[in-house]
């Protein structure tokens, strides 16, 4: 049996439109962790899951599924994803590894013009009959310095829209991009990109060793104003420290697709009705989520830098062939916990 969560219409109509679903209810709305106890015993001896990155897939959900083979999920992270127990079960994972470069790239752009701009407050303004010229001074993107943290396929489209835009663009990489650097890309060290860029992009992957690379000793060595933009993970950046550099003015505004425990904003209904049950660790950083959400100088949008049509079909195509690949002995884009 397949099954899918976190189906939106679009998933739903395109699982039926490839004739993926055979026989009995394989498709949820939501995320695995709601599943009521008469869903669970319909789907209990699934081999194959699909899931998207709000399915948090820990060992204590996954020990629930003893016939489980393979999860699919229609991302290309995979963070959500105990890869530890799958290894050591026998479940095999795999990710949709390339699909919205452009896509993802473009709503940091978008984010970076709205902060500076001021769109989303002239607009607000506006529908409520204020209008006030002078809040809304904004900022150009042309001849400002954008740094660029992460130069993969993300961060490589990031860099052309910048320069397009009339940007100076700077990056920093672990491993930098030769044809990048052919293209007149400047690869500086982290501290650098810190002290110059008046805005900075994240569009690195999460690692044990990038958690909260954004924190309180970073913000120190940047420059008063910075704007910061986060389309990546929400555990690159320390949202305390996030939080007191922007209401300290050395941060002029945060434009955020990814939050640390972002599914508390989300689906705040499930996560009040568990608090009790919380670490205390997490109930404070969604609770400085919440008062993020409210500044002025902030954006917060639930993870949706990936969300266009086209992406999301590039997502479904890929996903469908893994699971065709996978039925025919065939292991594609796998990912694995490290040894």
């Amino acid at each position: 049996m397949i099954v899918f969560f976190d189906v939106d219409d679009i998933t739903y109509n395109y699982m039926k439109d490839k004739n993926i679903c055979e026989g009995g209810i394989c498709a949820f709305e939501k995320g695995i962790e709601t599943l009521s106890p008469a869903d669970y015993e319909k789907i209990k001896d699934a081999d194959i899951f699909s899931v998207f990155i709000h399915s948090k897939m820990t060992a204590d959900v996954l020990k629930k599924f003893p016939k489980l083979k393979l999860i699919t999920t229609r991302s290309t992270g995979f963070n959500h994803i105990d890869l530890d127990y799958c290894k050591k079960h026998g479940i095999i994972v795999e990710n949709v590894p390339r699909y919205g470069e452009a896509t993802v790239a473009e709503f940091a752009l978008g984010l970076c013009l709205n902060l500076t701009r001021k769109i989303g407050v002239a607009f607000s303004d506006l529908k409520r009959g204020i209008c006030n010229i002078d809040k809304y001074m904004g900022k150009d993107l042309f001849e400002s310095t954008l740094g660029v943290i992460g130069t993969g396929a993300i961060g490589r489209h990031a860099v052309q829209i910048a320069k397009g835009l009339g940007m100076e663009v700077i990056a920093y990489d672990l491993f930098p991009n030769q044809e990048l650097i052919n293209g007149g890309l400047e690869y500086v060290s982290l501290d650098e990109l810190y002290a110059r860029s008046d805005f900075i992009t994240l569009h690195c992957p999460l690692t044990p060793e990038n958690h909260h690379m954004i924190n309180a000793a970073a913000f120190a060595k940047m420059k008063d104003g910075v704007m910061i933009i986060n389309t990546a993970r929400g555990e690159l950046i320390d949202n305390e420290a996030l939080y007191k550099a922007l209401k300290s003015g050395k941060v002029a505004g945060a434009g955020l697709d990814a939050l640390e425990q972002e599914g508390a904003i989300m689906s705040n209904d499930i996560y009040i009705s568990h608090v009790k049950t919380i670490p205390q660790e997490e109930v404070i950083t969604s609770f400085i989520n919440m008062k993020l959400l409210q500044l002025p100088n902030v954006i917060i949008t639930p993870h949706i830098g990936f969300n266009s049509i086209d992406a999301i079909r590039r997502i479904l195509a890929q996903t469908v062939k893994n699971i065709e690949e996978f039925k025919k002995g065939n292991i594609i884009n796998e990912v694995r916990a490290r040894d």
